[in-house]
């Protein structure tokens, strides 16, 4: 009823902004304007929503070497950014399903949920057999879950963390299950009979992986006391791609533009400063380069400033960068979402590196968030 109520009243509100920012016949016979820098006139810097976006690389790629120490640095200097709210590049529970739906004629479909849903489905399958229960009802108990929470205050008791873990991975978030269940002694998780054995299982399975989520955006979340992590990955227009898939695969085939740029300085350079953290046992100066402006304008032209020059035929490379395009502003639609439910407040943005520089420049393009560097001045 409120959504309608507000709904019905954007065409007066709308009459009211015109009013308000052009007298009777100013605008008339004027240029086109831009509405978001319109906006942003009338929110000074200082107090709009801060949002970091971490490039990060893939820390799997280096799970027989990596020693939780190694991400001290970069851990210290998030806390310092002290974020209300962390997003990861996991796809929502709600997305998840959607995908589920459409599982079936195209493979595309199957390939993202097998590739990026698996926990979610897997935690998700023994929690919902457990509760009897569907999964958005799961997200409503979620949400009245963590209001509860927030209006009691003070610690949560370990029964009601691993109340909380249990329904969140019925509503197939699996990053914020495992949060709820690292608050916990491994003597609460043994005692917790509210869990299904085998569902503890999965939630230890992911605290032990070596990847973004546990060692970094759940590392920092249990710093800060936070309760819940947020999913903002998407995916490109699945369907779009049988369109162009098979002539792109054809194009790309020993394309030597394509395979200069796979071999790109930055690249090599990223390689060489990879192993030196290693060595040294500290990520925090490799995490320094990629999130440079150097590296992020030598990746972007190197890995996807190359399809505008291939000029192939049938224009499929244009397409795979306008789907990269369609996938980060969707992104970026989910992380102004998360934003906008921390007005005046701090997102931090875990995500790969190739997504940083674009990320940034559209949610720079909205009306109430400014987008600060890593570390923070």
């Amino acid at each position: 009823m409120l959504i309608t109520k507000l709904l019905a009243r954007r065409a007066a509100g709308a009459l009211v902004v015109v009013a308000t920012f052009f007298p009777s016949g100013s605008f008339a016979g004027s240029a086109p304007d831009d509405p978001v820098a319109r906006l942003q006139a009338l929110q000074p810097k200082s107090a709009r929503t801060r949002v970091m976006v971490l490039a990060t690389f893939h820390i799997r790629t280096i799970e027989k070497s990596f020693r939780p120490e190694m991400l001290d640095g970069v851990v210290e200097a998030l806390a310092r950014f002290k974020p209300d709210a962390i997003a990861i590049e996991n796809l929502s529970g709600s997305r998840v399903l959607e995908l589920e739906i459409q599982r079936g004629p195209n493979p595309l479909y199957a390939e993202v949920l097998d590739g990026f849903a698996r926990t979610h489905l897997a935690l998700g399958k023994a929690a919902l057999d457990f509760l009897k229960t569907t999964s958005p009802a799961a997200t409503a108990k979620v949400r009245e879950l963590l209001a509860a929470r927030r209006a009691r205050g003070g610690a949560p008791s370990a029964e009601a963390r691993a109340n909380l873990a249990l329904w969140m991975a019925a509503a197939h978030d699996p990053a914020s299950a495992a949060l709820q269940w690292s608050y916990l002694t491994p003597g609460d998780r043994a005692a917790r009979k509210a869990i299904p054995p085998g569902l503890a299982d999965l939630l230890d399975s992911e605290l032990a992986k070596v990847n973004e989520v546990p060692v970094l955006a759940i590392r920092l979340a249990r710093l800060l006391g936070l309760d819940k992590l947020d999913a903002v990955d998407d995916f490109e227009d699945l369907d779009a791609y049988p369109e162009f898939l098979p002539r792109l695969e054809k194009d790309i085939k020993d394309n030597p533009l394509l395979e200069a740029s796979r071999r790109a300085r930055v690249y090599e350079e990223a390689a060489v400063s990879l192993q030196k953290g290693l060595k040294a046992n500290d990520l925090f100066p490799h995490y320094l380069l990629l999130n440079s402006p150097g590296y992020a304008d030598a990746d972007v032209a190197a890995q996807w400033g190359v399809y505008l020059k291939t000029r192939f035929p049938g224009g499929s490379d244009r397409s795979r960068l306008g789907l990269w395009e369609n996938r980060n502003l969707k992104i970026a639609a989910r992380v102004r979402a998360v934003a906008a439910l921390h007005p005046g407040g701090r997102v931090l943005v875990i995500y790969g590196a190739a997504h940083k520089p674009f990320l940034t420049a559209y949610l720079e393009r909205t009306a109430d968030v400014e987008c600060v560097p890593f570390p923070e001045p």
